[in-house]
């Protein structure tokens, strides 16, 4: 019982839940006038907006991600990931009341935040949904998958962030675009490796309808615009330095076309921003620290892996 407990919580996917949490206190901060410098900033929210707000996006955000993977089991299989689904750890009965009871989670607290706020939420249930669900299925929809990636995963978290604070929706998204653009360009070079596994699946990814060099050299072009829009029209330090700091990778691995380069540009780039962050805001490395080990522990013991590492996918 208590593995499946375990695993259960693994399925809801905590490396991916980890940065949505970054983007959420980005957007926090933010909404105080804290991301004017690079200043570290040692705040504890105390406001309860602030930790309801916290609860629905991580609970949405954890829907969503087992939705995907309910409807990603055959590619999964594939590209040898997400082992809990895909290989029958974890049922399809058990993911779906998984599912279910996270949804309804995520709206119980959203609706203790606030109107501007289930907006936002049900703006990423909708998204979310959208993106792994037949006959839609943005996931398998060049530029859309890449869209409703940024939309959903960046712009919608920092948005969150900002409106349990500011209820100014149209704010939230000026500052929120040098996210987008960031995990836009993540998420077109992911696509690159996983570009045999999707086209076996029958997903047109971004990556399957250009070719690895065209995605990669789009993917540049998305961090070069996360940098000019950190610089204008709202100045934003953090994300000047962490798109200055992955450009040059993003760059060579659209010059080089190959694999390696590829993931070195977005494991580059994800450690930028883990980095930037805890700088910014120091206690997200106790956050950190607890969930790397707890993925580190898990993955040894339950699959004898090394997992997450820089070496892994």
């Amino acid at each position: 019982m208590l593995r499946k407990v375990v695993d259960l919580i693994f399925l809801m996917r905590p490396t991916l839940l980890l940065p949505g949490w970054g983007f959420y206190i980005l957007g926090y901060l933010h909404a105080l006038g804290k991301m004017n410098d690079l200043h570290p900033i040692l705040l504890l929210p105390s406001e309860a907006r602030f930790w309801y707000g916290f609860l629905a996006t991580t609970f949405i955000s954890a829907y969503i991600y087992v939705l995907n993977q309910i409807y990603d089991r055959e590619s999964d299989m594939e590209n040898r990931k997400l082992f809990l689904l895909a290989d029958g750890y974890i049922s399809l009965k058990e993911a779906w009341l998984t599912a279910a009871a996270l949804l309804f989670g995520a709206f119980v607290f959203g609706a203790a935040v606030g109107r501007t706020f289930m907006i936002l939420l049900l703006s990423g249930f909708i998204l979310g949904t959208l993106y792994s669900l037949p006959p839609f299925r943005f996931k398998g929809r060049p530029f859309l998958d890449a869209l409703s990636n940024a939309v959903g995963y960046a712009l919608l978290n920092v948005a969150a962030g900002f409106v349990v604070v500011k209820s100014q929706l149209a704010e939230s998204f000026t500052i929120s675009l040098p996210y987008l653009f960031a995990v836009a360009g993540l998420y077109f070079n992911t696509t690159v490796p996983d570009i045999p596994g999707d086209r076996r699946a029958n997903l047109i990814t971004t990556g399957v309808f250009l070719g690895g060099r065209k995605t990669a050299a789009l993917g540049s072009v998305a961090v070069l615009l996360t940098v000019l829009f950190a610089l204008w029209p709202r100045f934003n330090p953090f994300m000047v330095v962490v798109g200055s700091v992955s450009l040059p990778f993003y760059l060579w691995a659209a010059i080089q076309g190959d694999e390696s380069s590829v993931k070195l540009a977005y494991r580059i780039s994800g450690v930028a921003f883990v980095l930037a962050l805890i700088w910014k805001y120091p206690p997200f490395a106790v956050v950190s620290l607890v969930v790397l080990l707890a993925l580190k522990l898990y993955y040894r013991i339950r699959f004898n892996l090394n997992y997450p590492s820089l070496g892994g996918r």
